[in-house]
């Protein structure tokens, strides 16, 4: 199967199927008489069908029978993906995928190049343009050098780039590090993206006297209220034998439900968890991924800088999503040539990346690297009032919010 009937199956894959064919092999001697062009389906001589079709399909003509291989010519959507390889299932079929990664980090990174990493039933072949001895490398060149960096990693290389340009593109190696309990007299705090349907992710972050920042633990779950986080939270604590100095979060939280009365940053209160609100307005969202950036790069250009935000290894989603937030792009192709990049990230997976920036962003001005964002917490807190009237959110659009410590060798 290919992208469309038109282009992907009449021009590349019928022509490459009838070059490697031989006529005997065919049904009646020759591709004509062969094939049935209202089917889609070409009969061999030994009574081995191939049936032709396209993603351009709705998802319920590829359900029915059993097939014992399936070719996707380029990345198909995931829910033909998964009604064909449920054809495969009776036989023991297998499957292959022969693709340019142009979507970027979809789904078939994730469900079948990643898992290849731990699969062994699962292969992947990654091929480069200079592989091909045929090309010319004086034409490969002309051409890929009117091409961005990451066209030419995904064209020539064949590589899985975030189409669209990755926000945090400097994250690396660098910046990961094996699991610890950082020592108990650094700062500690921790942030939160409070999500229902979506996930609600926290962090666990330690700020050294140096001003490094380390991410050492995450939570990361969605589908459950806020009380079942709260526990989760205090469990967390228990096994780090501290509490973080405080806790930041989203400003959405102090929205109040208007039946109720009540909101998410009232029921954490009311749970013993009392959160600093973060700003979330889109300037001090640009200003946020410029501070995270500025920790993720530290001191000195790559590849020779010397980061000063660490994520333990165990920080799993953190690092997921660090590794994939990117830009937005605007819809068509025609906009993304005729208009100016967007400054805004995609909202999707971005919850952890969202997390670390409010934990980063909340940091004041101390030499000392060791104050604490104030804060007024209510007695109780178990009424339906926003107890976070008279606070003002922490301030992410102002220069005095910077590290003093980014710029200090150590």
């Amino acid at each position: 199967m290919a992208v469309d009937f038109k282009d992907g199956v009449e021009k590349i894959v019928k022509p490459e199927i009838a070059r490697w064919m031989p006529p005997s092999a065919l049904q009646y001697g020759s591709w004509e008489e062969s094939f049935d062009k209202e089917l889609q389906t070409l009969t061999l001589e030994n009574g081995s069908t191939i049936e032709f079709m396209s993603y351009e399909q709705d998802t319920e003509k590829f359900a029915g029978t059993s097939r014992h291989g399936i070719w996707y010519d380029e990345e198909p959507p995931r829910e033909i993906f998964v009604e064909c390889q449920m054809r495969l299932i009776d036989t023991g079929g297998i499957s292959w995928m022969t693709m340019t990664p142009l979507e970027g980090m979809n789904w078939v990174y994730d469900d079948i190049y990643l898992r290849a990493q731990v699969d062994s039933s699962v292969e992947v072949w990654e091929v480069d343009i200079s592989d091909n001895p045929h090309i010319n490398s004086v034409e490969i060149e002309a051409i890929m050098s009117g091409l961005t960096q990451e066209e030419r990693e995904a064209r020539a290389h064949g590589k899985f780039v975030q189409i669209g340009g990755l926000i945090y593109k400097e994250f690396s190696d660098r910046n990961i590090v094996n699991p610890f309990i950082p020592p108990k007299d650094w700062l500690w705090l921790a942030s939160v993206d409070h999500g229902l349907n979506n996930p609600t992710a926290w962090g666990w972050f330690a700020i050294a006297p140096d001003g490094r920042v380390v991410l050492f633990n995450e939570w990361y779950k969605s589908g459950h209220i806020v009380s079942y986080h709260a526990q989760k939270v205090h469990e967390i604590n228990a096994v780090h034998e501290r509490e973080p100095d405080y806790y930041v979060g989203d400003p959405s939280i102090r929205n109040s439900d208007p039946i109720t009365g009540t909101s998410v940053l009232i029921e954490y209160v009311n749970h013993g968890i009392p959160i600093v609100l973060g700003n979330n307005a889109a300037g001090s969202v640009s200003a946020g991924i410029d501070l995270v950036k500025k920790h993720v790069i530290g001191i000195g250009d790559p590849p020779n800088n010397v980061p000063t935000l660490y994520v333990t290894k165990n920080c799993i989603n953190t690092i997921r999503e660090m590794q994939r937030y990117r830009w937005a792009k605007w819809v068509s192709r025609k906009a993304n040539e005729e208009k100016n990049k967007q400054e805004q990230p995609v909202k999707k997976d971005d919850h952890t990346c969202d997390m670390l920036r409010y934990a980063i962003s909340s940091r004041p001005v101390h030499e000392d690297g060791t104050s604490i964002p104030e804060k007024k917490i209510p007695s109780g807190a178990s009424v339906p009032v926003d107890p976070y009237n008279e606070v003002a959110a922490v301030d992410m659009d102002t220069d005095d919010e910077c590290d003093p410590h980014l710029g200090r060798e150590y």
